[in-house]
């Protein structure tokens, strides 16, 4: 069995392995991340990324795959996010030409910059005589009312994300991508498969 292209992006506004990038605070710009050109270029096989500039977020990305006769995969995710956060900040992220171009495999890619956002993505893959996946994600926060959190000195306008037009180009397989810029935001991926049969 084959998969061919299959891509869940979402954007908002673990490194399994280093991939060359910078999260910093600047005095213009208070939480920056830029993943530079070719980090990532023709990764293969399973590819986790996590990269975070600023305080109070949270990321995961979790994978699992089963292959036999009883092929059974549970994944489960609980993200709880019960702190304050402070007050408006400038963000941008930045994805420079081919960072993560030609990718093959089994991909998650969190890259955040701001102040208590959640990311996640889980995938689960079976295959077998008998294929059963199962999955759970819950993400949730403390209720409070934007002007209590963050003030009234909002500034929708200071949060950026820069994506070069082959940042992404020619991957194959499964690519999960959350690009979070803000204050207080949620992004998700899930993806579950399973084929069952003889295997011919």
């Amino acid at each position: 069995m084959t998969l061919s292209r299959i891509i869940a992006f979402a954007a908002a506004a673990s490194a399994a392995w280093a991939v060359p990038a910078s999260a910093q605070d600047s005095a213009t710009m208070q939480d920056e991340v830029v993943v530079t050109a070719g980090s990532a270029e023709n990764a293969s096989g399973r590819v986790a990324v996590n990269i975070v500039a600023g305080s109070g977020n949270q990321q995961a990305g979790a994978a699992a795959i089963a292959n036999g006769e009883a092929a059974l995969v549970g994944l489960s995710l609980d993200q709880v996010m019960d702190s304050p956060v402070g007050g408006d900040r400038a963000t941008s992220i930045a994805i420079q030409s081919r960072a993560f171009a030609g990718l093959e495999g089994m991909a998650s890619i969190n890259v955040t910059a701001g102040q208590g956002n959640q990311s996640a993505n889980l995938a689960a893959l079976a295959i077998g005589t008998g294929a059963l996946t199962d999955m759970a994600l819950s993400q949730s926060r403390a209720p409070t009312g934007s002007s209590e959190v963050l003030g009234t000195d909002l500034n929708p306008g200071n949060d950026t994300l820069n994506i070069a037009d082959d940042a992404f180009l020619g991957g194959s397989g499964l690519l999960q991508v959350n690009l979070v810029g803000g204050e207080r935001n949620s992004s998700a991926n899930t993806f579950a498969l399973s084929v069952s049969g003889s295997g011919q």
